[in-house]
């Protein structure tokens, strides 16, 4: 299906922003050159006709899908965590062990920054364009309440990065050579108004999919109020939650691995999504489109009897999880683990099939060739098992059960990086966790039991359903984290979860071995990009632990 906002998107990003490219807000590293050069003949009057006007909001959504669906956005989320730790591949792994390596000099630290704030920029054209525009009264009304959702997407990933931010809510049309940090609860002042103000001008239902809408403002609002935590903040994170849970568009799936079922992407659980298609051209070429497919796998291709196909991905291997992640199900009683991990392979190349001691080959194609039992087999078992097992003790940076809710079988070639699906940025489920996660901060943990209850009932194996219930006693925020990584495991919220609740530095401690030494408060943050403290001019400090 193609993204009706994919079309102009890439193409029109380049043709607005690039004349941006010397400002303090998205300069490049190395020498600091702030002379413009033009490259379109495109000015503000463009944005006013109904074409040049739909190109600019359509160009707005563009950053956004530039970060999550790539490498940056999951070495940045994911990894460094207590779920998941560096794997055998990568340039990032000092993400993971907090290094001295980790500095603002970093590609992904760096161009987050420059894309997001030129997606900003993008924003505040809209909006200003919006006031004078050839075009409806409710087209304006509509487009900039999409506009300020996406102003507000942008900060919100800023402000929990970065911290202290400059906050520019016009657009920028000439040079800056100087540039402050303003507070995170300005930043969050105007991140809620932004949301405010999408929520009462956008639609229940958006006629586009993919386009923001009312929920998906709800949602964010709700996940604004839970991280910046002010007094009241938990009451107004259950009410907008609530708002988005009883709305009759969206119900839970029967089964938790729907949720990843290419053929159901569309459905009643996800809220908000980025949209990708099947043209490699409206994804972006190569090197763009949802890439989360290739990262969390391990080199099943070069195991015996095997061989890479499109069904198994192609494994980069880069995150492992960590023993505790593993570990985090009661695989007796709760189905999510069969459904989050790959943990059987069939023999595709008989070529490499091994032979036993009198030359049969020990399987043919289509027979059991990889196997993730979940524990240790003894020695005997090993002896009477034809196939090749991994239990726990084996387990190195590159032999891991893999994730396999990313896996993309619609691409066309074995090799092909850029994947088709789409990516759910918005959920029901976690939307339930969310609201639970805010009545128990509120002093309500009673009535945020019945929302991690359906959760936990919907994973439940046949006949564990009552054992998978837990009380208001159980409710901790431990509890919490720990629920929301058997529901959400690898999907770009862990760094996030983490730094909210000030459980960083614990759970790294405990569980991730690589990032265990040297992690500390200050890594809540991340680096300010050096070449944005250079184009500043002073007004800009670096944040402690850089």
């Amino acid at each position: 299906m193609m993204n009706p906002l994919n079309s102009l998107s890439v193409p029109m990003t380049r043709r607005l922003l690039a004349p941006l490219a010397a400002l303090v807000l998205g300069g490049a590293a190395g020498c600091v050159d702030l002379k413009e050069v033009p490259i379109t003949g495109i000015t503000a009057a463009y944005y006013g006709t109904p074409g040049g006007f739909e190109s600019a909001v359509n160009a707005m959504y563009t950053p956004f899908r530039s970060h999550l669906p790539l490498e940056r956005g999951s070495t940045m989320t994911v990894m460094g965590t207590d779920e998941y730790q560096k794997g055998a591949d990568g340039s990032y792994k000092f993400f993971n062990d907090y290094t001295s390596s980790l500095t603002g000099d970093v590609d992904m630290i760096q161009n987050l920054w420059r894309d997001f704030y030129l997606g900003i920029n993008t924003c505040n054209t809209v909006i200003e364009a919006a006031k004078t525009a050839n075009v409806s009264d409710a087209l304006k009304t509509l487009r900039t309440g999409e506009a300020k959702f996406m102003r507000a997407q942008y900060y919100f990933t800023l402000v929990r990065t970065y911290g202290d931010v400059p906050l520019t809510l016009t657009p920028t049309a000439g040079v800056l050579t100087a540039t402050t940090r303003e507070t995170t609860a300005k930043v969050y002042d105007a991140i809620i108004a932004d949301l405010l103000a999408a929520e009462a001008s956008l639609p229940d239902k958006a006629a586009q999919y993919g386009r923001a809408d009312k929920p998906a403002a709800q949602y964010l609002l709700a996940e604004v109020y839970l991280t910046r935590a002010a007094p009241g903040d938990m009451a107004l994170s259950a009410a907008k939650s609530l708002a988005v849970v009883n709305n009759p568009r969206f119900k839970l799936l029967a089964r938790y691995g729907d949720n990843y079922d290419i053929n159901n992407q569309i459905n009643t659980e996800t809220i908000w999504a980025i949209q990708f298609s099947t043209d490699p051209l409206t994804n972006g070429g190569e090197g763009s489109g949802n890439q989360l497919h290739l990262f969390f796998l391990f080199p099943y291709d070069i195991e015996p009897g095997m061989q890479r196909d499109i069904a198994g991905g192609r494994p980069f291997k880069r995150f492992r999880p960590t023993t505790w992640l593993l570990n985090n199900w009661d695989k007796t009683k709760d189905s999510r683990y069969d459904q989050v991990f790959r943990v059987v392979w069939t023999s595709n190349n008989a070529n490499t099939i091994p032979k036993d001691a009198s030359g049969a080959p020990k399987f043919t194609l289509g027979d059991t060739s990889i196997f993730f039992p979940g524990r240790d087999y003894t020695a005997a078992e090993k002896a009477a098992t034809r196939y090749k097992v991994y239990g726990p003790s084996d387990y190195a940076d590159a032999v891991f059960p893999p994730l396999q809710k990313f896996v993309d079988p619609t691409r066309t070639s074995t090799n092909q990086q850029s994947g088709q699906r789409d990516l759910p940025v918005m959920r029901l489920d976690n939307m339930y966790l969310m609201l639970a996660e805010a009545l128990m901060r509120d002093g309500k943990p009673d009535q945020g039991v019945p929302y991690v209850n359906a959760l936990r009932t919907r994973a439940a194996k046949p006949g564990q359903a009552a054992a998978m219930q837990i009380t208001a006693a159980d409710m901790s925020i431990d509890f919490i984290l720990d629920e929301r990584a058997r529901e959400l495991t690898g999907e770009f919220t862990r760094w996030y979860d983490l730094t909210r609740t000030h459980k960083l530095v614990e759970r790294v401690t405990k569980y991730n071995p690589g990032g265990a030494p040297n992690v500390k408060a200050c890594h809540e943050l991340r680096p300010i990009p050096n070449n944005e403290i250079l184009l500043s001019t002073g007004g800009i400090k670096q944040n402690p632990c850089y």
